[in-house]
């Protein structure tokens, strides 16, 4: 996942001034910002360049002081108007009304049925008995095609679990080098790693099954620069490589690794491109259909259509009991459901007391036998199922330094796609997506995210489960990368974002310039000051 919403505390346009000494070099370090964003003929652009100009004194700093002179702004996460709970519903208007009268299982809807109550939940069982024609409905009403595979002629010729080694897959594996980016290795490397876990022969999956699951959940996705097939495979991959190493998986049952695996390739289905706020805010018909978090309720949607449908060819999960296969979905769910981003802080503090049991145990020279999870406590499972899924969905600032890059570059495209599409139905603007087609404003909202974000999370996993700190160590390596000084060598700077066209003339957003500590102060005495 890339950049999340963050609190701007930002003041007005900053005006270029000042004179002497100083005027020299504000306009050497403005022309160096036109030229590094390609953009020197605009008039509007160099304004906005000139207004993001700093002296290189103030950008090598510490993270803390980044943060207290307004350059990295420390993320909130905010949904759409009500307040979200991840069991709970609560809303401030009434909850909508949909004309199919079909629901899923914490999915708050209103049916026209006169028996059911306002919002009722659907049990377990009548939610695995909505029919076809039902589940087609609800998608009408949204809008929302579910994509059908069409019939291959011999799945079991075509694609095998040992057409890949699992000693390829590791932490080091590029996802987008053009061989491996191809749909018949995702494919064969997929069967791979089921076959790995023992996913295939514990469950009874036939090769051909979970090969016609997998292409109907890479039909379902969206052709968008982050949202896409790749990302939720590479959330597998992640999931895969987590519970694959013995420190992690001991505290899994096979059960648990199965929905891990199957909620980690489906969690983003039919993502739209936009968040949950938009959605909200345009009236969207996903936004008519579910409460928040609208997404998420929208992909365990779609992934209950799949693995529910009557096709036989997609049943993956039919070697399972009436108690084992209900304790599968509840754990595929509470997995989906963890990506959603207003949960990111209960995880982390969650985790982070974990971690700190763990610390003090390992400082006191008794290590907990069980790295405070208990494979013994359903409770225990449910969380470490959530926690690894929303893990592996930021992990891509874990990865190897171009593939970190290239993910991040999709997250900031769809942000400033999104902005600019607000802007065009003039739709209240998120702030926090302002300016970035700058490489400052891409640099400042990557650092933000990092360090108020995808550290924490995985900090306290790497002190969970030692297997992850190689992971954490390349958490931290991205952060260092980002230097304000030479952000033209910054791998992670997005070329080609074109500046929003329907609020040009803006200026609102621009961050003050920091203030000057004492011996700034008495080194620019002699001459004129002023912002810039």
């Amino acid at each position: 996942m890339g950049c999340i919403p963050s609190k701007d505390s930002s003041g007005g346009a900053v005006t270029p001034g000042g004179g002497g000494a100083d005027d020299s070099a504000k306009k050497k370090a403005a022309n160096k910002r036109a030229n590094l964003e390609g953009e020197g003929d605009d008039n509007e652009s160099q304004k906005r360049q000139v207004a993001f100009t700093r002296r290189s004194s103030n950008y090598t700093r510490s993270v803390k002081q980044l943060v207290n002179e307004g350059l990295v702004l420390q993320p909130e996460f905010n949904g759409a108007s009500g307040t979200s709970d991840r069991k709970g519903v609560l809303t401030k208007e009434p909850l909508p009304t949909t004309m199919s009268g079909s629901g899923r299982d914490s999915m708050r809807v209103q049916s026209h049925d006169t028996k059911s109550s306002r919002g009722e939940k659907m049990s377990m069982e009548e939610l695995m008995q909505v029919s076809d024609e039902e589940r087609s409905n609800r998608r009408a009403d949204m809008k929302c095609t579910f994509r059908h595979l069409s019939s291959y002629p011999d799945l079991n010729k075509m694609f095998s679990e040992t057409e890949v080694k699992v000693e390829d897959l590791t932490w080091d594996l590029d996802c987008f080098r053009q061989d491996r980016n191809e749909q018949k290795w995702q494919i064969n490397a997929t069967l791979a790693m089921f076959h790995s876990l023992g996913l295939l022969k514990r469950y009874d999956i036939s090769t051909e099954s979970l090969v016609y699951f997998l292409l109907t959940v890479k039909l379902n996705y969206n052709d968008m620069a982050f949202h896409n097939w790749l990302h939720a495979w590479s959330v597998m991959h992640a999931s895969w490589l987590m519970i694959s190493a013995p420190d992690v998986g001991e505290c899994l049952t096979e059960g648990d690794k199965l929905a891990i695996m199957l909620a980690a390739v489906c969690h983003d289905l039919d993502h739209p491109g936009v968040n949950n706020d938009f959605l909200a805010k345009s009236k969207d018909p996903l936004s008519e259909r579910y409460a928040t978090p609208i997404l998420e309720r929208h992909h365990l949607a779609m992934t209950m259509d799949i693995l529910c449908d009557s096709d036989q060819r997609v049943k993956v999960v039919h070697g399972l009991d009436s108690e084992k296969h209900k304790e599968l979905m509840v754990m595929i769910e509470e997995a989906i459901m963890a990506t959603d981003m207003g949960v990111h802080k209960s995880i982390c503090e969650e985790l982070q007391v974990r971690a700190e049991r763990v610390a003090q145990a390992a400082a006191a020279g008794t290590p907990l036998k069980e790295r405070s999870f208990s494979r013994d406590s359903f409770e225990d499972r449910v969380f470490l199922v959530r926690s690894i899924v929303h893990t592996a969905d930021l992990s891509g600032q874990a990865m190897p330094k171009e593939v970190a890059y290239k993910f991040g570059a999709g997250v900031l495209t769809e942000f400033h796609h999104q902005y600019c599409k607000e802007a065009q139905l003039s739709l209240p603007l998120s702030g926090w997506m302002k300016d970035l087609d700058l490489a400052l404003g891409q640099a400042k909202s990557q650092l933000g995210f990092i360090t108020f974000v995808v550290l924490p999370l995985w900090a306290s996993m790497g002190t969970i489960f030692t297997s992850l700190k190689p992971q954490v160590d390349r958490v931290q390596s991205r952060m260092e990368e980002i230097d304000f000084d030479n952000l033209d060598k910054w791998g992670g700077f997005v070329r080609g974002l074109q500046p929003n066209p329907y609020k040009g003339g803006s200026l609102d957003g621009i961050i003050p310039e920091p203030a000057k500590d004492e011996k700034e102060s008495a080194a620019a005495s002699g001459g004129g000051g002023g912002g810039g």
